[in-house]
């Protein structure tokens, strides 16, 4: 019996984001196997995750000196900038699996497995929207994405943004189904990477507003379940931790995009004043989101509160580099779809996207023309920040004048 007509629209409406990634999956291999060759994954911050991995079956462990510098060593890495695993314990558990197979193995197996999550995050968030063509144009922004500079450089280093990516999107799913408990576990996940939980803390904000008391103690649980699981690894891990962690400021201070590299520069290297502005200004950033998340209480959907925190909360780190803007992909798609119905045309929302893509793309090319310096000036990735700055404008400007009673899905 032949298909007809409505049987076809039927099963691409049904299958349409499979399509999708099976179409992109040749696309993403290209891509891990292009930096495969031309990375040299061994001396980045992928074999840091690898070899966090890989002592979780070897009973090595992660935050003994010894073993860390060891495992360089004896995997051939000569880039050793911290003597233990610079992030909190627990996320080596996230990173066993990798530590399971060959270093290039595993580097070509996260490239595009953090490729193809940063693609189902794209298309579920899709779905909250069903005006004009949503399925094309969700394709449109998976081809935006890969020409995207921060994305590009968070896949050739091999970092885990996507997850991170993951950890938000699955709060934004059970915050919309309603269930508070577990939208703030997935939120606690953030605490797998300090400087990202001004984003968690934004987002807990939006939930004192709304009395959202499971949500704050979803978080609570969340955080407690990776304290208690890195004190059964080692029970020091938390004082070891903060030695390391302690240290990266210094080391990063004046490459990254952050507020406190720009104070930096305008105090003229003077850390007293940098840090007296910087703290001025991230007080001003989280009184405007406050302020804001209030103002439009009624109105305010978990999709547009979700994205009002991430377009700030990238900004609050004393430091953080700029592949961590895939986080970004949230409100991303918020404007661009939004964009979309309340303008009834893709060109402002097109606009948008390749202005963003020109911008991470110069900052991306600045940046491995602009090697780390102690002269005080821009450098490195400080120029990315313009990339989180139109965002961050473009979202709050979309949620204070979206109509009282606004709703993302028609």
């Amino acid at each position: 019996m032949p298909l007809t007509m409505s049987k076809i629209t039927a099963f691409l409406g049904r299958w349409w984001m499979v399509l999708a990634l099976a179409a992109l999956l040749p696309v993403y291999s290209s891509i891990a196997i292009h930096n495969e060759r031309t990375v040299d994954y061994t001396n980045n911050g992928f074999f840091t995750f690898w070899l966090s991995g890989q002592m979780q079956w070897s009973g090595e462990n992660p935050y003994s000196t010894v073993d860390w510098v060891n495992g360089h060593y004896t995997n051939n890495a000569t880039w050793i900038p911290e003597k233990i695993f610079p992030y909190p314990l627990p996320l080596a558990l996230f990173t066993a699996p990798l530590g399971l197979m060959p270093i290039g193995t595993a580097y070509v197996f996260w490239v595009i497995l953090a490729q193809v999550l940063i693609a189902v995050c794209i298309l579920w968030l899709a779905t909250r929207w069903n005006g004009l063509n949503r399925q094309l144009y969700a394709i449109f922004i998976l081809l935006a994405v890969l020409l995207n500079g921060n994305i590009s450089l968070g896949l050739k280093t091999g970092t885990l943004s996507a997850l991170f990516l993951v950890f938000l999107t699955l709060a934004l799913f059970f915050m919309e189904k309603r269930q508070p408990v577990l939208a703030g576990i997935m939120l606690a996940g953030l605490a797998l990477k300090p400087p990202l939980l001004g984003i968690t803390g934004l987002i807990g904000l939006w939930f004192l507003t709304r009395h959202e008391w499971k949500a704050l103690a979803g978080i609570g649980i969340g955080c407690a379940g990776f304290l208690f699981t890195g004190m059964m690894q080692d029970a020091d891990w938390i004082q070891k931790f903060r030695g390391v962690s302690g240290n990266l400021l210094g080391v990063r201070l004046g490459n990254q995009p952050t507020i406190l590299s720009y104070t930096r520069l305008l105090c003229g290297g003077e850390m007293s004043c940098a840090f007296a502005w910087y703290l001025l200004i991230t007080l001003a950033l989280v009184g405007v989101f406050a302020w804001l998340v209030w103002q439009k209480r009624n109105s305010l959907s978990p999709l547009m509160a979700f994205s009002a925190a991430i377009a700030a909360g990238v900004l609050l780190p004393p430091y953080l580099w700029s592949y961590d803007y895939a986080l970004l992909l949230i409100p991303i798609c918020y404007i661009c779809f939004d964009l979309i119905r309340r303008r009834v045309s893709f060109l402002p929302s097109t606009v948008f996207l390749v202005l963003l893509d020109v911008i991470s793309i110069a900052g991306l090319a600045l940046f491995w023309t602009h090697p780390e310096s102690e002269a005080l000036r821009i450098q490195r990735d400080m120029w990315s920040i313009w990339v989180a700055l139109m965002v961050l404008v473009t979202t709050w400007w979309m949620i204070f004048h979206s109509p009282v009673n606004d709703k993302m899905v028609e």
